[in-house]
This record gives C-alpha cells, sequence and structure tokens, in this order.
C-alpha cells in the first residue's frame, strides 16, 4: 500500500492524490498537521521538507527539483498510466510551466484569503501566515484580499486559453488525460478549496473538463 503525506489544500498532493484515483492504487492519505512536518523530514532521513512525499514499501518519493514531477512520474512508470507519452514530451513541460508558474501564482491568492475558513487551529493558521509572510512580506493575504476582484481578473485571463484549448478535445491535450489535466486538476483544487470559490460561467468548457477528472477516480 502506498502512503501519502499531504496537507489537503495543497495544489500538488490535490493532483498526486488524484493520480492514485487514476490508478485505482491502493493507498492511504495522511493529512498532516499544517504547522508540522516532522514527519516528511523523518521519512526523507532530512533530506526534505516537501509535501507531498509518499511511502510504497521502502522506496520514499517526492518532488526534488523546481517544476519536479519525480511523484508523478513515478505513479506513471509504476502503474502504466501514460501520462508522459515522448511525444507530448514537449509540450507538456512548456504547458506544466504555465499551469504552475503563472496559473498557480494567482489562483492560490485567492484561496488564501480565506484560510481562516480551513484552518481552523490558532496555531496552524500562525504557522501558515508566518510562511506566507516569511516569502511574500508581511500583510500579504490583506494585500491580496484587499486586491481580491484585480487578482480573479488575471486568473480569468490566464486560464482563458485553457479553456480555448478545452473546446476542441475533452483534455488538454489530447483524447485521454494527461499529466498536465492532473497538474491543472490540482491548481483548479486549490482554487476551489475554501469553498468561497467558483469557475466563472464563461469557462464552460474548463467546468466540464474539471467535472469529468473529478469522476476518473
Amino acid at each position: 500500500m502506498i502512503t501519502l503525506y499531504q496537507h489537503p489544500v495543497s495544489p500538488f498532493c490535490i493532483t498526486t492524490e488524484a493520480i492514485l484515483k487514476f490508478a485505482k492504487a491502493d493507498h492511504r492519505v495522511v493529512n498532516l498537521p499544517y504547522s508540522d512536518r516532522r514527519i516528511i523530514v523523518e521519512k526523507s532521513q532530512g533530506r526534505s521538507y516537501k509535501i507531498p512525499l509518499f511511502e510504497d514499501g521502502k522506496t520514499i518519493v517526492w518532488d526534488k527539483t523546481d517544476f519536479g514531477q519525480e511523484v508523478a512520474r513515478y505513479l506513471d512508470e509504476k502503474f502504466k498510466l501514460g501520462l508522459f507519452p515522448s511525444e507530448l514530451e514537449g509540450i507538456q513541460e512548456i504547458l506544466a510551466r504555465y499551469i504552475e508558474a503563472e496559473v498557480e501564482m494567482t489562483s492560490f491568492k485567492l484561496n488564501d484569503i480565506y484560510c481562516e475558513s480551513w484552518l481552523s487551529d490558532l496555531y496552524d493558521r500562525t504557522m501558515f501566515l508566518r510562511h506566507k509572510e516569511r516569502k511574500f512580506g508581511a500583510g500579504c493575504i490583506a494585500s491580496w484580499r484587499d486586491k481580491k476582484d484585480d487578482l480573479q481578473r488575471q486568473l480569468d485571463a490566464l486560464l482563458t486559453p485553457l479553456n480555448q484549448m478545452l473546446s476542441r478535445r475533452p483534455y488538454l491535450i489530447d483524447a485521454r488525460p494527461r499529466f498536465v489535466d492532473f497538474d491543472l486538476f490540482g491548481i483548479i483544487g486549490n482554487y476551489l478549496f475554501s469553498g468561497h470559490n467558483k469557475l466563472p460561467k464563461q469557462f464552460g468548457h474548463l467546468k466540464r473538463w474539471y467535472e469529468g477528472m473529478l469522476k476518473l477516480g
């Protein structure tokens, strides 16, 4: 059995769990307190603090590089999922960078402004705030909340080409799901996590795709 250690709000954890479900893999999910990654450090023998991390027997896997796909590629190889066909490597690398660098950089802020609705523990919430402010500056979440409408407009512009891509095929680049579909699924899942955000009505193709991705597992 595979054990996935994660924070359920993390877009990349959402991606990993979706791939496990798609593979119909025997697995269990361990949701960690936001403030405590001790088990990640222990499982990786001090080599990582990153999530997601999963344990497959004696094998421990996590993404070790920027834009790392080690987790997804391990699962793809183990379960023969066809997520990374050689003929699509180039377009997937370009599209994954757009999804993770451009789309995610805006979408996560629109979820984070509602962190109090999904971080009920005061210590976890404070550590979450500390983490964000160390990375983005003091008052960042309050600033994102004030700029919510502008951030939503930015996100709409970033999602528009993806919605257009989905107007001609069931998945982003093929007739079946590839890695970039799970990648985007995690980003959208994070954006919707708080329950306060919804995909705008004009993104009918994206909404159809997302509902289809939910059914894959």
